[in-house]
């Protein structure tokens, strides 16, 4: 084993991704304060709209630091991601394929995950976002067998970054496929 695999490389999620929802609040925050200045001749609304945006603000730091906890691991021992709530892992020799589908990127394994967050994220495999399904029926069934490691957050490195390469190099299935 090299020196570079067995040095631990850490991604977070695309900087697009990160930035998205705590700019939208910065925003909303910033027009805030700026509203008394833009309708001069509105009633006085007191401190209302300071102790608002002061809100927006704290919120979009706290949304901030949540989406910067989420990442991806990678070390000489395996593959973690750490998501707000759980947290999945494996080792390389587990890592069958890249599901490579723009926009539901994720790693398939072998054998199932024996760990809580495999479980939680199991719990979760019905998401929906305005109706539509968050995941594919054969992700879902990756999921009841805790099979599956999502990575669409991570998928701008896979596209723009050394992260595909990474895995690669580390799990021994990835090269063959």
């Amino acid at each position: 084993m090299n020196v570079a695999t067995r040095k631990r490389t850490v991604y977070h999620i695309s900087p697009l991704r990160l930035w998205l929802v705590p700019g939208m609040l910065i925003i909303i925050a910033l027009f805030m304060l700026a509203l008394p200045y833009l309708e001069p001749d509105a009633p006085d609304s007191g401190n209302i709209i300071i102790y608002m945006a002061t809100f927006f603000f704290v919120f979009a730091g706290v949304m901030y630091l949540i989406m910067r906890y989420t990442r991806l691991e990678l070390s000489a021992d395996g593959i973690k991601l750490y998501q707000f709530g759980y947290k999945l892992e494996t080792d390389w020799d587990n890592v069958a394929h890249l599901y490579d589908e723009s926009g539901v990127e994720g790693l398939v394994l072998h054998r199932p995950m024996d760990c809580q967050g495999a479980r939680t994220l199991n719990n979760f495999r019905n998401t929906k976002i305005k109706g539509v399904q968050f995941y594919s029926s054969e992700q879902i069934q990756l999921l009841v067998e805790h099979r599956l490691i999502p990575i669409e957050a991570f998928a701008y490195w896979l596209k723009k970054g050394q992260l595909r390469d990474d895995l690669i190099r580390r799990a021994p299935a990835l090269g063959n496929g």
